[in-house]
């Protein structure tokens, strides 16, 4: 679906484009410093127009017309980032996303966020001088059919300083780790995590995931909110002073498998919810998370420390420009975001 009728030389040639060669020639791929070599394919894909594209709808129609060819070159490397196209709001990201094709999926969890147009969101309103760490998109959600497989990121405001949305193959993070921690990995495959979240009534934006539990769970009753907290996050819930409660998730698996490659996901919030409260088995005021191994005992300090370096050693972070737009496959690949100076205005939408 296009916003609007583009212009007739644009339309011709957009007809032109048929089979994956001619897809093909739509797009030239270059090359960035920042990007890597993994399982032998670049990562991610670096994609701009091989056309003149003088519009946001003829961009949204190049979409529509390569959609599958997208979609294979993503199954192929995990991430395409998408350069020098001629997108300038979030009105035209959700032209783009309705031109893909690609089902939208309602986020269910606690990051800040808020609606842009249609299935388009800020990527996370929190402080901006906080690290979010990395993560694949509503992790926790124990209903497959409510989880999305697809996110795509745009740049309407590139920040001025920092800001990245840093990504990694997420088997990586498993197979590094196996090596270096085996009896860690082998622990976490046994008893897998429980986490810890205590969510305020009025959302906190010091902190990277605490929207306020009326806008987590939808309603202010609080049996629906102990209902809805068990069905989505297989959570228990515990009543606090000051209208906040406690969550209890879990437990989950700590790594998981997708597709038929047989590699396993570091599929788990180990490097968001850790911190040294969490260390000693439980989580504080001053650090509303924690994560536990499932028979409630804490993790080693040491192969978190591992964990986090891991992350860091092997993670891409490409600077955002403007018009900048980043499709990840969530199984394969977690992402984060940097701390940055404002202005900075990315946006997301969550797809099957």
């Amino acid at each position: 679906m296009i916003c609007s009728k583009p212009a007739e030389a644009e339309t011709k040639d957009l007809a032109k484009v048929k089979g994956e060669g001619a897809a093909h020639s739509m797009f030239k791929e270059i090359r960035l410093a920042e990007q890597r070599i993994v399982d032998g394919k670049v990562f991610p894909l670096i994609l701009t127009p091989n056309v003149l594209l003088e519009s946001a709808d003829a961009a949204a129609n190049l979409f529509e017309a390569n959609s599958t060819f997208l979609e294979q070159k993503l199954k192929e490397h995990g991430a395409i980032f998408l350069r020098e196209f001629p997108l300038q709001s979030g009105e035209d990201f959700d032209c783009v996303v309705k031109a893909l094709g690609w089902p939208s999926v309602p986020y269910i969890g606690s990051a800040p966020r808020t609606q842009v147009v249609g299935s388009v969101y800020t990527a996370n309103d929190s402080n901006p001088q906080a690290f979010i760490n990395f993560h694949h998109e509503m992790a926790q959600i124990i209903d497959d059919a409510s989880w999305p497989s697809r996110l795509i990121f745009f740049c309407e405001i590139p920040p001025s300083e920092g800001g990245q949305t840093p990504i990694i193959v997420s088997h990586e993070v498993t197979q590094s780790l196996r090596k270096q921690c085996p009896q860690f990995l082998q622990r976490l495959d046994k008893q897998g995590l429980l986490y810890l979240k205590v969510l305020p009534k009025e959302k906190d934006c010091r902190y990277i995931s605490l929207e306020g539990w009326p806008v987590v769970f939808g309603t202010n009753d609080p049996r629906e909110v102990q209902e809805r907290a068990k069905a989505n996050f297989n959570a228990r819930v515990e009543w606090l002073p000051g209208c906040k409660l406690r969550l209890l998730s879990g437990p989950f698996e700590a790594t998981r498998k997708f597709g038929e490659d047989g590699q396993s996901a570091w599929f788990n919030m180990i490097m968001t919810y850790w911190s040294e409260s969490s260390h000693g088995g439980g989580n504080s005021s001053d650090y509303p998370y924690g994560v536990l191994f499932g028979d409630g005992s804490p993790l080693p300090q040491d192969a978190v420390e591992a964990c986090r370096k891991i992350h860091e050693e092997n993670s891409v972070d490409i600077p955002w420009q403007q018009g900048d737009l980043m499709i990840i496959d969530n199984s394969r690949v977690m992402h984060g975001r940097r701390a940055y100076k404002p202005p900075r205005q990315i946006l997301v939408a969550l797809c099957k």
